[in-house]
């Protein structure tokens, strides 16, 4: 197989970063089309793809985060959980490696999946711990973002 005329670690990260930024852009658009959120899910696994590729755990955490949030906005709640859950396992292997906000960000994914299965007590749980991570947060630009994340979307459904 002959090499490629490119760097391939920084084509993986150059497509991570921009399928990344689609996936964010088309989740934040309030007039999605039906071939908008196909796009936003293809996007979003190929993100995940190429993090998966040059990126760390930390990576693959926040990978998981916005899959599970592509999937809440598609009202998709066993592939929202499925993701969602996964991320959670990351963040609890990431430790210290993870800031307070991409902790709180996990928590908050974690408990509208549980809250998307109709599972309030745990989504009352995890929804407590991401507002606990969030006050740990010191960086005041990272908790707005995270303040409307958090304000954003329904709690009781997916």
């Amino acid at each position: 197989m002959a090499e490629p005329p490119f760097d391939v670690q920084q084509a993986h990260r150059w497509f991570a970063v921009e399928f990344n930024n689609g996936t964010w852009d088309l989740l934040e658009s309030e007039n999605r089309t039906p071939e908008d959120d196909a796009r936003m899910t293809d996007l979003a696994h190929a993100a995940s793809l190429h993090w998966h590729e040059v990126g760390t755990p930390l990576n693959d955490q926040r990978a998981e985060y916005l899959l599970a949030k592509v999937y809440l906005a598609l009202k998709q709640s066993e592939l929202a959980f499925c993701h969602a859950a996964r991320g959670l396992e990351l963040s609890e292997s990431n430790g210290d490696e993870q800031t307070s906000f991409d902790r709180a960000c996990t928590y908050e994914a974690i408990s509208r999946a549980h809250a998307s299965q109709g599972d309030s007590e745990q989504a009352a749980n995890y929804k407590q711990l991401a507002l606990d991570a969030a006050d740990k947060m010191e960086d005041t630009d990272d908790r707005k973002v995270f303040d409307d994340l958090f304000q954003g979307g329904n709690w009781t459904e997916a």
